[in-house]
């Protein structure tokens, strides 16, 4: 399952829901809850290795420095071919 958060409402994401074998995308405002020293962000990584960021979206809100280095920074395109390979998908927003 691909899990995408395009918001940066913490609150709604629920970790519980994210398995080992799923893959997480921050894109949109979801970007700033893949900044370092993030709690959630922590217990995401918990759950899976698979996290991902799009990297127009962090360099149009200057936060590439901040960004935790556990997250993998992929273009749109990339983007694109995870949500092609991973099904079903869960938007939280």
């Amino acid at each position: 399952m691909l899990h995408t958060i395009s918001t940066a409402n913490q609150s709604i994401v629920d970790t519980q829901l994210i398995s080992q074998q799923d893959a997480v995308l921050f894109w949109q405002n979801g970007v700033i809850i893949a900044l370092q020293d993030n709690p959630l962000l922590d217990e995401i990584i918990k759950k899976t290795a698979h996290c991902y960021i799009i990297d127009n979206d962090i360099q149009a809100r200057g936060l590439q420095p901040f960004i935790d280095p556990r997250v993998k920074i992929i273009n749109m395109q990339q983007a694109v071919e995870l949500t092609a390979i991973n099904y079903p998908q869960m938007n939280w927003q």
